[in-house]
């Protein structure tokens, strides 16, 4: 019976205790459900919101530089300025002649804040989103050029701009390159131009050079052409009014002339002795000779080796009615130092000295120096040189003495061609007259003789330096036999 009572034995199964959620805790756990995944969003919000802001800037800093980028390989390209803005302008400008002699512009608007580009009056957006932009200019010295500045003296621009997302201003940059101009941004103008003067042209033709900067540029080894075939001369010191100098100094002008141009009316004749009867038909002489070999120019110079004092003189007429009367004369001496005197004094014809123009040693290289007589317009008076040596050694040098009335400027430099034309003369209706520093073109005008000077005794006068150089409505009629060397 046991066994059989164990053989029916029952077992009972029993569940684990599982407690009931009430109805607050059901609401605590869908709210911390809730709060994890609002903190996920915003997380993963945020993480795209970065992202975005990240290429945002990406694309304005991107955009920033390609703007700037193009802007330096324009201007350092750029043959001349004509206008910028000062320094202290956030609203910037810049306007410039390029490589193809158009005129061009840089510009904020600062209404549209774009960045425009082109021909002024006619610019188009180049970029947007710009906040500033300024321009600061630098001369040759590396020296900041201030409000006015000085076009004609910049040498290099520095360009800053502020580029700002329209939609977020906390997304901004600001960017700068600078532009540093080519060959020292060589600037020197065609100013004004005689190429149909009254009479026979080639003597008569001069063109005129302008350096606008506030450095000096020497103009030695430039060359000047002409027309349609070139024909170019190398331009050098002119060898009887020039003073040996081919410095154009700054804000100075230069004159380019044949040799045997006629804006000088020679008022002493046989100055630099090369005439065989100098001292007998022309000057009176005390202890001077004529003598052969070692002249300034030529073959022939005036020389004196006595101890003691020597003097010649000679009488001129000064016409009444010059722009200058320019008197010329080298001196040299082999005596040493310290031991010649030379006094070069102007007189009346009663030798009553009115003006001492020179008074000093003699050089021991040949020296030019120069006067203007233009005071004795109307009057005739007379060169009076006279000189002291202390010692029987070295002897005293003159030669090219010229007194001349000139239409050009006394404080011009006075260059030549080398020859009896300019190039192979200037056309009377239309040519094309190139200077270049004796390789690059500093300038180039193709004129037409419908701006002006056509033959009635006038030049072709520029009227604004830093304007176009083959834009008709920069140039004009100049006066009578012009302006050469001062302003137009």
């Amino acid at each position: 019976m046991q066994k059989e009572a164990k053989k029916h034995k029952r077992y009972t199964l029993y569940a684990p205790h599982c407690p009931a959620f009430t109805l607050v805790e059901l609401i605590l756990v869908v709210g911390m459900i809730a709060l994890v995944a609002g903190a996920l969003a915003g997380l993963v919000r945020s993480s795209y919101e970065g992202w975005q802001l990240g290429s945002d800037r990406s694309t304005l800093l991107q955009d920033g530089r390609a703007v700037i980028g193009q802007m330096v390989r324009i201007l350092r390209q750029a043959r001349a300025f004509s206008a910028v803005s000062s320094p202290t302008d956030e609203a910037g400008y810049i306007t410039f002649t390029n490589v193809d002699d158009v005129t061009e512009e840089f510009r904020l608007n600062a209404g549209t804040g774009e960045i425009e580009y082109g021909q002024p009056g006619d610019l188009s957006a180049l970029a947007g989103a710009a906040t500033r932009l300024v321009f600061t200019c630098y001369d040759i010295d590396a020296n900041g050029l201030a409000d006015p500045v000085s076009t004609g003296s910049i040498q290099s621009v520095n360009i800053e701009a502020t580029f700002v997302d329209p939609q977020d201003s906390s997304i901004n940059f600001t960017l700068a390159d600078r532009v540093f101009c080519p060959t020292d941004f060589t600037h020197v103008v065609i100013n004004e131009i005689m190429y149909n003067p009254l009479g026979t042209d080639a003597p008569a033709e001069w063109v005129e050079l302008y350096n606008p900067s506030d450095s000096s540029i020497d103009l030695a080894g430039w060359t000047i052409s002409n027309g349609t075939v070139p024909t170019t001369d190398t331009l050098t010191a002119h060898p009887q009014f020039g003073d040996g100098s081919t410095t154009i100094p700054a804000n100075g002008y230069a004159v380019i002339m044949a040799e045997t141009t006629t804006v000088f009316e020679e008022l002493t004749i046989g100055g630099d002795f090369e005439n065989n009867h100098i001292f007998i038909t022309n000057w009176t002489i005390d202890n001077w000779s004529r003598t052969k070999f070692n002249a300034h120019t030529g073959s022939y110079k005036g020389e004196s080796s006595v101890s003691g004092s020597a003097s010649l003189y000679t009488d001129i007429s000064v016409p009444a009615s010059l722009n200058s009367c320019l008197f010329v004369f080298w001196e040299m001496t082999t005596v040493p130092v310290g031991q010649t005197q030379i006094t070069v004094t102007i007189r009346n014809l009663s030798d009553v000295i009115l003006v001492t123009g020179y008074n000093g040693q003699m050089s021991s290289d040949w020296t030019c120096h120069t006067m203007d007589l233009a005071a004795y317009a109307g009057q005739n008076i007379r060169i009076h040189f006279s000189t002291n040596k202390t010692t029987s050694e070295g002897v005293l040098l003159l030669d090219d003495i010229y007194v001349a009335s000139s239409y050009v400027d006394l404080d011009a430099v006075r260059l030549s061609t080398g020859d009896g034309q300019i190039a192979n003369g200037l056309g009377d209706n239309s040519d094309t007259v190139a200077v270049t520093d004796g390789s690059a073109t500093i300038d180039s005008v193709t004129y037409d003789d419908s701006w002006g000077g056509d033959g009635d005794g006038t030049s072709l006068a520029r009227i604004d330096p830093e304007g176009g150089s083959n834009d008709p409505a920069n140039w004009q009629s100049g006066p009578t036999n012009g302006t050469p060397g001062s302003a137009n």
